[in-house]
Order: C-alpha cells, then structure tokens, then sequence
C-alpha cells in the first residue's frame, strides 16, 4: 500500500509539474491596442527618426555599437530587459538631448507615447535591479561622452526595427488578414 501511494503521487507531481511547465501565462492584456495602431506608430517613428538624425552631427564612432546582435534576442524575449531599453533611450538619451527643433520634441513625445501603448500590451514583472546588458550599454554611452547621443540615435532604426520584429512575433495580437 505505501509503495503504491509512492508512486502515485510521484505520477502526479510529474503530471502537475508537467502541466505547470507546459502553460505559459499570456504577457498581453486585454486592453492591448490593435496590432494595425502599433504597427503604424512604428511606420511613423521610423520616419521621424529619419528626421531627428538629419538634426544631430553624424555617428562619427564607426568601432562601438550600443545596440549589439546579442542584445537583440534578449530584446526580443525578455519584457524587463525591453522595458529598461526603451527607458534607456527616453531618461538617458532623449533627456540629454538639447531640443533644437520641433522635430526633436515630436519625435520623443511620439516615441513616450508609444512606449505608453506598449506598455498596456505587455505585462511585466518590473525589477528595481538593472541588467547586466544596460548595464554594459549605458556605460558605453556615457563613455563616449556628448557623441554617445549621436551613437543612440544613428542607432534608432536598429531599435525600432527591433520593436517591429517584436510585434510581429506576438500572436495574440491580432494581425490584419489578408484576403485574395
């Protein structure tokens, strides 16, 4: 009788264990905005971004990278590590940046704007600890001195590129279907 007990609670804490592993708690809520508005909004600030960097001095720096290829899958899924970059370029980048046209605000309040939207989409466990990764990239960007801002916005299409490949990935969001 005790072995059988044994076992089948061994056989159900693997079932359960199972069971807990193989379900994965949706990151997306309810009050997500469309897939088309934040697909659009991205269109829109790969545009203005185009348009900020005709207004600062060119990335002169060509050896240093902020946004690394390595750094792009942990972009893609780990929602701290998400939230801490895009915090990244609005506290440390855009507040440094010396607003000289219109064109600057627009952007950066387009760019908090979409953050906020984001932000509704996916839910994270935030972490008053910050990641090795920002970690290595703020130093980096503030190693490079008054030119780290130019580094970070020569570096906006790769982020916002990042963010669309982001987007892409996530099915309960839904995407337009197309029809033939």
């Amino acid at each position: 009788m005790w072995v059988k007990c044994t076992v089948g609670s061994g056989w159900l804490l693997v079932t359960l264990s199972l069971a807990i592993a193989s379900h994965k708690p949706s990151f997306i809520t309810k009050n997500c905005y469309s897939w088309d508005s934040l697909s659009q909004a991205i269109d829109t600030l790969y545009v203005k971004a185009a348009q900020l960097k005709e207004t600062v001095p060119e990335d002169s720096i060509k050896n240093v990278r902020l946004l690394k290829k390595n750094t792009k899958e942990l972009f893609l899924t780990n929602c701290r590590f998400q939230e801490q970059l895009l915090s990244f370029f609005m506290d440390d980048v855009f507040g440094q940046l010396q607003f000289q046209a219109f064109n600057e605000t627009d952007f950066v309040e387009d760019f908090h704007c979409f953050r906020q939207k984001l932000s509704r989409c996916i839910t994270c466990a935030s972490s008053a600890r910050e990641m090795k990764s920002i970690t290595r990239m703020k130093r980096t960007f503030y190693g490079i001195g008054n030119k780290g801002i130019y580094k970070a916005i020569g570096e906006l299409d790769i982020l916002l590129s990042w963010i669309k490949k982001f987007l892409e990935s996530i099915p309960e969001i839904k995407k337009p279907s197309i029809e033939i």
